[in-house]
């Protein structure tokens, strides 16, 4: 799988990071037990601030941030919750909990998930909803959020690639009952591993906290300490300070520089922003339609290698409900959730090629970029590449 040139060298990490780390060391306290006015602490609170939620909460990976929001979601064993095809990692959290993953098609435009398809996919089982805001581009979120009120699901938004990105100027993470942040080393604020969930219900929050807190009250539901430790918090609460500027003055300007690249081919179809959206520019992205014009694919992706444009071509070769794990049903060794009675049985979900067909279009189409793993110069000599490519394409 080629991502391109790995350029990143932590830049944005800095002398704020240092002094942050150092002042836990000589404090000596690198838990948030017994630690009022620690990182953890003042990362929530920033984080909540900036996104406009009520709390955040810190955890210490995205996946595990994942897990938790569907562990206080209402979802019980054998429940349905709606997910995107594109990644697989909202159908593991609901399988985490016994609970079965169904699956809701994409937009073609903007790759992110399709209300209309979404809406669709509601049974009587269905509990939740898992929308991804996919590379940085919010999904259309209020529509989501309305048809969850409407049908009375718990709305969990996949911000993992999302932080700093908006929806009439709204953050994304506040529109639903949860939203979840990675800050893994290749995100928008990097903390090398690292989560944030954003809620806007305190009650949800404290019974949230109150799982590891010995705070005398019995835990109100299952879930699991997952929490984060002061050293990370530490570099998040620097990187938070700065983010608006690296993403802006970094990732927004080098993916400017590749949608200037394509401008005025016929095909390569850039990805789709609404009027409404926001973007952190994490990845670009745009999708290949040049067999309408009689181009060669395959010459496309010698060219890609002959000249160093460091693209990667498809995203997935598979949706994730085409993967053995999802169609075999057999999760923990022994049928759950799908073959256990009283649930619903696996043939009823029918996990088949052509479930989503737009993601299966779309998906071995794509041609993107992680912007994150590139310095704003390599980005230029890249994009220059770029349109050298096409020019070479159309001449034939």
């Amino acid at each position: 799988m080629n991502y391109g040139p790995f350029a990143r060298e932590l830049r944005t990490l800095g002398e704020t990071e240092l002094s942050y780390l150092r002042e836990i060391f000589e404090r000596g306290r690198m838990s948030i037990f017994f630690n009022e006015g620690g990182f953890v602490e003042r990362f929530q609170n920033a984080f909540a601030h900036y996104t406009g939620a009520k709390r955040a909460l810190a955890r210490c990976n995205g996946m595990c941030a994942l897990a938790e929001a569907v562990s206080v979601s209402g979802a019980k064993a054998g429940n349905e919750i709606i997910c995107d095809p594109v990644v697989h990692f909202g159908g593991l959290a609901a399988l985490y909990w016994n609970c079965i993953p169904r699956f809701a098609d994409i937009e073609t435009d903007t790759y992110c998930m399709d209300p209309a398809s979404l809406e669709a996919n509601i049974t009587d089982n269905t509990k939740a909803v898992i929308v991804t805001h996919l590379w940085g581009l919010p999904a259309r979120i209020d529509t989501i959020r309305d048809i969850c009120r409407k049908r009375g699901l718990f709305l969990i938004e996949d911000c993992a690639h999302a932080v700093g990105a908006r929806w009439n100027g709204q953050h994304v993470g506040t529109f639903g009952n949860m939203g979840m942040f990675s800050f893994q080393e290749f995100k928008q604020l990097s903390t090398g591993d690292g989560a944030m969930n954003t809620v806007n219900d305190e009650k949800l929050a404290w019974n949230m906290e109150n799982v590891w807190r010995f705070s005398g009250e019995s835990p109100a539901m299952m879930t699991l300490n997952w929490r984060m430790n002061e050293m990370t918090a530490a570099v998040g609460l620097a990187q938070l300070e700065k983010v608006d500027d690296i993403i802006g003055s970094t990732y927004n300007a080098t993916l400017r520089m590749f949608n200037e690249a394509i401008r005025g081919c016929d095909w390569l179809k850039l990805r789709h922003v609404p009027a409404e959206a926001t973007q952190a520019g994490y990845w670009f992205a745009c999708t290949w339609q040049g067999d309408r014009c009689g181009l060669d694919y395959a010459r496309f992706k010698q060219l890609n290698e002959t000249l160093g444009l460091g693209l990667r071509f498809g995203f997935n070769e598979t949706a994730p409900y085409q993967f053995d794990f999802f169609r075999k049903g057999d999760i923990y060794g022994n049928g759950v959730p799908y073959h256990t009675p009283p649930f619903t049985q696996l043939s009823q979900y029918r996990y088949r090629d052509g479930l989503c067909p737009v993601v299966e279009d779309v998906m071995p189409r794509l041609v993107t970029v992680n912007l994150i793993f590139l310095s704003r110069e390599d980005a230029a000599r890249q994009a220059d590449k770029l349109h050298e490519a096409i020019a070479v394409m159309n001449r034939g």
